[in-house]
């Protein structure tokens, strides 16, 4: 099995544009460290997205759970922070802008907006790209791989728009609300790599590559087992530094509103 080389442009020219974009409206009042996290988070998904890593992931289990510890925990918070709907919101066009409020002002996106919301996609697109019938279609079409990417990152992005701070938000999230939703998600990350690790026999149909030597072995279920020791180490560390980010955001609020009064 092999991916069209098509996805390479279909991913890439978008990060291009939308690193451009970036760079030309951005202005001074978004700090450079949020500048900083938005052109790495591009960075990091054009490399998971385009050139090797995509075409390994289509054939080497854990290679596919780097792209997606990588999109959903990783580059989605990063993007995030780097405050695009801020920057979008104080761009030259002033159509844009009016978009944007009366965008804000719809059900659909107060809805989708919802710490709840936002948890309850990220829940079913963890699970379903890995404990459903999505998961094997994933590892034996590429276009359907490159589906389950596109779902890594939308559901990533939808989940920590309101716990990140940085844009505009049509009501306020309590911080409290932030980091009780961030520990929680940290139960189903874990659970799934602990699942895919610990079991004795392979949820997905995974390819090795004919004539090439898999990272640390040979064999699929330690390929799967690999993939499984990534999702559950790796989520959590990446996890446990949202989570401080967070708590330094509400010390930060609380200083401010005291300051305030």
């Amino acid at each position: 099995m092999s991916l069209n080389i098509g996805w390479d442009f279909l991913f890439g020219m978008p990060i291009l544009a939308t690193g451009f974009w970036y760079r030309r409206n951005v202005t001074a009042e978004i700090a450079r460290w949020r500048q900083a996290l938005f052109y790495s988070g591009l960075s990091f998904a054009f490399i998971v997205l385009v050139g090797p890593v995509p075409h390994y992931a289509i054939r080497i289990f854990w290679v596919h759970m780097v792209q997606h510890i990588s999109l959903m925990m990783l580059i989605s918070p990063m993007i995030i922070l780097g405050a695009p709907m801020a920057v979008a919101a104080a761009a030259r066009h002033s159509g844009f802008r009016t978009f944007l409020r009366a965008g804000y002002r719809s059900w659909i996106v107060r809805t989708i907006v919802k710490p709840q919301i936002g948890f309850g996609i990220f829940l079913i697109a963890l699970f379903a790209t890995h404990f459903s019938p999505l998961a094997n279609a994933g590892m034996k079409n590429g276009n359907v791989h490159s589906i389950e990417l596109i779902i890594f990152l939308l559901a990533g992005l939808i989940y920590y728009y309101p716990l990140m701070s940085g844009n505009p938000m049509p009501f306020y999230v309590a911080h409290p609300i932030r980091l009780a939703s961030l520990f929680g998600m940290m139960v189903p990350e874990t659970m799934t790599g602990f699942f895919l690790y610990s079991s004795s026999r392979l949820l997905h149909d995974v390819p090795a590559m004919a004539g090439m030597n898999m990272a640390h072995s040979a064999s699929a279920l330690n390929d799967q087992r690999i993939g499984g020791s990534l999702m559950w180490s790796m989520g959590m560390l990446i996890d446990a530094g949202w989570l401080a980010l967070t708590a330094r955001d509400w010390f930060v609020h609380e200083r401010d509103s005291e300051e305030e009064e």
